[in-house]
């Protein structure tokens, strides 16, 4: 399996983490630099890292159902685009793990902002 460097962007375009993963049937998943990951989001996330590992199954849907709700981004080495489903971040054990869904078509200003 080869690893690949991914960036993960909010809806503004803001780098929330890089990461460096690989694909295995479609799942990405490996650690993850989440230096730039806004204080919302590392609470947001810890809770659900907490929720998993104490195995409160209970909680797990409405959490998220809130995460799913958050336009996020994934953007490859090689300048591919998608946007991020089943995000997992783990803020405590510095990993990650999505699948990609539909390509991001960037706007000609965006393209040339690159």
């Amino acid at each position: 399996m080869s690893r690949e460097a991914v960036t993960i962007l909010d809806a503004e375009r803001n780098v929330i983490a890089t990461a460096d993963v690989e694909c295995r049937k479609g799942v990405y998943f490996g650690s993850a630099n989440m230096d730039q990951l806004p204080k919302t989001l590392r609470r947001l996330f810890e809770q659900y890292e907490e929720i998993v590992n104490d195995q409160v199954f209970s909680l797990l849907d409405p959490i998220e159902d809130q995460i799913g709700t958050i336009p996020l981004v994934v953007v490859f080495g090689d300048g591919r685009e998608s946007q991020a489903k089943d995000l997992q971040i783990f803020p405590k054990g510095n990993t990650i793990s999505f699948k990609v869904g539909e390509p991001v078509m960037l706007s000609p200003a965006l393209r040339k902002a690159r």
